[in-house]
């Protein structure tokens, strides 16, 4: 640590860093008062279990330094391990950053600070011993700046504080601060000062000068004008309502004042401000017997009665000090219950700010009711009532309203009121052009205990509803016609059909003789051919009709779908053969049955099959029934074929919905197959999947829900090969 010279500084900055009333006082008398005071305050019967916990800055000469031990050091610091000795208690001094000491203090994590400077807002949160330091605020500049000569100057400029300290504090409340800089040190902020980063400085002009004469920064000065209301006390500081330590701690100071430490460790750290008067010796001598005769009497007087009015003191002091923290705690309470009550009232403020807001926004007709049932105000953006405001405001209902709208609204009103729930009713009334409106009003609580009615006009809602209603009514009708002339349509067909099949047959076979030319023969498989397609095309219309219409029933029992590829696959052999086409089935050890329609999974899988084989030529259609890893049974039919386009595939599944292409039209079909299988697997509860690209063939998977399924676990499957 640099050896301190002493440096001239106006007295004022001075204040009670080494009061000039107690040097005046004779010796003798400093010290009867001083052991007046020991008496009195006496010490306590133990000692704390554990140290204080006092927080010291890094950076403030020469008040709180870091010596080169790294142990705090400082004028403050001194001063209050003295005091910490007079009282008889521990002390532990912890080393950080300000901003940290100060937060340590508020959060509990320290006990004390010992250098402090007193401002209203700290004192919200902190209580002061007495002050031990007055200074005066000041605005540094560098040597031989002008420009800087009032307070007016300051404003524009590059202003440099202690980050948090009392200077920011300070600076922060007036108006020409407008560019603060804070530092983490006051030396930072000298030192971006004389670099001539900043133009000025606001800090304690006894502490700047201090600083910049112990560091021996150069080159900046006070500016020769005061701050006006930057007057600083500078104090020790603990937590509020820590009455008893801030006893202890003022205590110990007056102590020290009255024993002359004080003022040892005032000359030790700080310089002196002005001559110091000595006192003569002849009065010490004149006053000396007096002044001892009578310190005798009176500590012998107060050393009897010591430990009697210690204990009272301590008692006395327990019991004041409870009685204020429950007074603070009462304080407290009755602030945070303030403050919620006036957040509430922020709150609610603020929601029914929003709330007309919304209103305004909203094309209906707003009433607003109170607990009564009364018209209180109303928001017609439309022009839809059917009085003007004048004539219903502060009325009830019954006296405004037709009486059966009056009835509903006051029974929609009562049970908003009574349950808080919403409530809607329907009614009309005769509007200014003359026609009746029908209208919709939905009722919601309100916080008065009245109501808010929404009310909007209808009519042309309720005259689209109707025009839909008949508008379904004649689709549903068509649709009935249409399935009933399908019906008929295809029972009057197969009669004949079936004559000209059986006829066709009958042919075919010769039954009753040749029929001579070989052409005949050929004639007869034809007529034959072509019936069967159309009933078969008869048939799938009539089904279609029948799922249309719901009465397309399902006969439910076991069926085996392993059987069901077999037997199908024999049935389409022909047509593959036909194409050059091969069909295999990979059938399993073990049966794999589904409850489900036997004829409509025949007619599914028979449907699929034959899709497959119609557009694969010269392929591969592969058939397998398997189970699912979620229990459900799928029927996966894999072909080599042409494939569909992500378009087709979109279409796929409508009623007679055909590609178009040439393969379409050279095979036939009428573009209700899929369809049904789609329709039949829906009424078992299941799905038909696809999956195909054009040229690369298709995947069909016909998938029944696990429910359908009986508990068994997936056998192992053995492919077996039909040949086409």
């Amino acid at each position: 640590m640099r050896p301190r010279r002493r440096i001239q500084i106006r007295p004022s900055d001075r204040g009670r860093c080494g009061p000039k009333a107690d040097r005046q006082w004779p010796a003798l008398v400093r010290a009867g008062f001083a052991a007046v005071v020991i008496g009195f305050a006496g010490r306590p019967t133990t000692a704390a279990t554990e140290p204080l916990r006092v927080g010291s800055e890094l950076d403030y000469p020469p008040f709180a330094m870091v010596a080169e031990d790294g142990t705090a050091a400082g004028f403050s610091v001194e001063l209050f391990a003295e005091v910490a000795r007079v009282m008889d208690f521990d002390v532990a001094f912890r080393v950080a950053p300000w901003r940290d000491i100060l937060a340590g203090l508020r959060e509990g994590r320290l006990d004390a600070l010992p250098f402090v400077a007193i401002s209203p807002e700290r004192a919200e949160y902190l209580d002061f011993s007495v002050p031990v330091v007055v200074s005066h605020g000041a605005v540094f500049r560098r040597t031989g700046t002008d420009g800087i000569a009032s307070e007016a100057d300051l404003a524009g400029r590059t202003i440099g504080v202690m980050q948090d300290d009392i200077a920011h504090e300070y600076a922060r409340r007036q108006s020409w601060a407008t560019d603060l800089a804070g530092f983490p040190s006051l030396e930072a902020a000298f030192m971006c000062l004389a670099a001539g980063a900043c133009d000025v400085v606001v800090a304690p002009r006894l502490q700047g000068m201090l600083l910049a004469e112990d560091r021996g920064i150069a080159g900046i000065e006070p500016a020769p004008f005061m701050l006006p209301g930057f007057s600083l006390e500078y104090a020790f500081a603990v937590r509020r309502g820590d009455d008893a330590l801030l006893a202890r701690l003022n205590g110990g100071l007056a102590i020290l004042r009255a024993d002359g430490t004080f003022d040892r460790i005032s000359e030790r750290w700080l310089p002196d401000l002005e001559p110091r008067g000595g006192i003569p010796l002849n009065m010490v001598l004149t006053y000396a017997v007096g002044a001892l005769g009578l310190f005798l009497i009176v500590v012998s007087a107060m050393y009897w009665q010591q430990r009697r009015l210690r204990r009272l003191a301590d008692a006395r002091g327990r019991a004041l000090a409870m009685r204020a923290e429950e007074l603070r705690h009462l304080a407290d309470r009755l602030e945070d219950e303030q403050r919620e009550k006036a957040l509430g009232q922020r709150r609610t403020e603020r929601a029914y700010g929003e709330a007309r807001a919304l209103i305004q926004s909203i094309p209906d007709l707003v009433i607003r009711f109170d607990a009564e049932g009364r018209y209180v105000d109303r928001h017609d953006p439309s022009n839809c009532s059917f009085r003007p405001p004048e004539d219903v405001k502060g009325r009830l209902p019954e006296e405004v309203l037709p009486h059966d709208v009056a009835r509903l609204t006051r029974e929609a009103f009562n049970r908003t009121v009574q349950t808080g729930d919403l409530q809607t009713i329907e009614y009309e009334l005769p509007m200014r052009d003359g026609a009746d409106h029908a209208f919709e009003a939905k009722f919601a609580p309100y916080h008065d205990g009245g109501a808010v009615a929404f009310i909007r006009d209808v009519s042309e809602a309720r005259y689209r509803e109707a025009r839909l209603s008949r508008a379904a009514a004649a689709v549903t009708a068509a649709s009935a016609a249409k399935s009933r002339f399908l019906a008929t349509m295809s029972h009057e067909l197969r009669t004949p059909l079936n004559a000209i099949i059986g006829f066709s047959e009958v042919l075919c076979h010769e039954v009753f003789g040749p029929l001579g030319a070989p052409k005949y023969r050929e004639y007869a498989h034809d007529i034959r051919e072509s019936g069967q397609s159309l009933l078969s095309l008869i048939n799938e219309v009539l089904d279609f009709s029948k799922i249309e219409a719901g009465k397309l029933d399902l006969k439910e029992g076991w069926v085996d779908l392993g059987a069901v590829l077999g037997h199908r696959a024999c049935q389409v052999k022909p047509m593959a053969s036909a194409n050059g086409t091969q069909i295999e089935i990979c059938q399993p050890e073990q049966p794999i049955e589904v409850w489900a329609d036997d004829l409509m999974v025949q007619r599914m899988v028979l449907n699929l099959l034959s899709n497959a084989v119609k557009f694969t030529i010269q392929g591969l259609v592969t058939a397998t029934a398997e189970r699912q890893p979620d229990g459900a049974l799928a029927v996966v039919i894999v072909d080599t074929g042409v494939g569909m386009s992500a378009e087709q595939m979109a279409h796929l599944g409508e009623p007679f919905y055909q590609a178009g292409d040439d393969m379409t039209r050279k095979t036939g079909g009428t573009g209700l197959g899929v369809c049904l299988v789609r329709e039949m697997i829906a009424m078992h509860g299941g799905e038909i999947l696809y999956e195909s690209r054009p040229g690369r063939g298709t995947t069909a998977r016909l998938i029944f829900p696990a429910s359908r399924a009986p508990a068994a676990k997936e056998p192992p499957l053995e492919a077996e090969a039909l040949a086409g």
